[in-house]
């Protein structure tokens, strides 16, 4: 008996080893992939998020009331917007297509002109909600004019400030500078 149990106990310590030098290795050869902290920070881009919204409960469903607003600052020197334009849109169009209120942005003009005296037959009931596609270009075409001008400014430190609401039509990027 004393035998199968130093026998075990032998190979039960060659496999706690091996799981060990296992993890070892793992953790210690894939390091060239992890993202590093960038030692210049002139070359940082900072964005921050702000999100509120109402919901209200009526007979055990809930809704998100009519409003809801995301603000997205994103902070840095006007070389490194520039150098990063890319990755900061699509990290913001990425988070705010990912949002619970992305459902519920409204087109941009729903009224219909009725200055006429004509009856007007209207196959169906319009959709007042925007489609994805139209997000994506909006927060795209608001953020590229803003980083523009942040980049055209050269100034070191400069803020962009989007604000992004339930209405399309009032969506708003602009550019602070900082003080140095």
């Amino acid at each position: 008996m004393t035998r199968i149990q130093n026998t075990l106990n032998g190979n039960t310590s060659i496999i706690f080893f091996g799981i060990i030098a296992f993890l070892f290795l793992t953790f210690t050869t894939n390091t060239s992939n992890a993202q590093r902290p960038l030692e210049d920070s002139s070359s940082n881009v900072l964005i921050f998020k702000q999100m509120s919204n109402t919901y209200s409960i009526d007979n055990g469903t809930a809704f998100i009331k009519p409003f809801f607003d995301t603000t997205y600052v994103i902070s840095g020197s006007s070389s490194s917007l520039n150098n990063s334009q890319y990755l900061i849109n699509s990290t913001i169009i990425n988070d705010f297509i990912s949002s619970p209120t992305i459902g519920y942005i409204m087109q941009i003009n729903n009224d219909t002109n009725l200055t006429s005296n004509k009856t007007v037959t209207l196959p169906s009931v319009p959709n007042p909600f925007v489609d994805i596609a139209d997000v994506t270009k909006s927060v795209s075409n608001n953020l590229a004019n803003a980083l523009n001008s942040a980049i055209k400014s050269n100034i070191s430190e400069i803020d962009v400030r989007c604000h992004f609401g339930n209405n399309i039509q009032q969506w708003t990027c602009e550019v602070f500078s900082l003080p140095t």
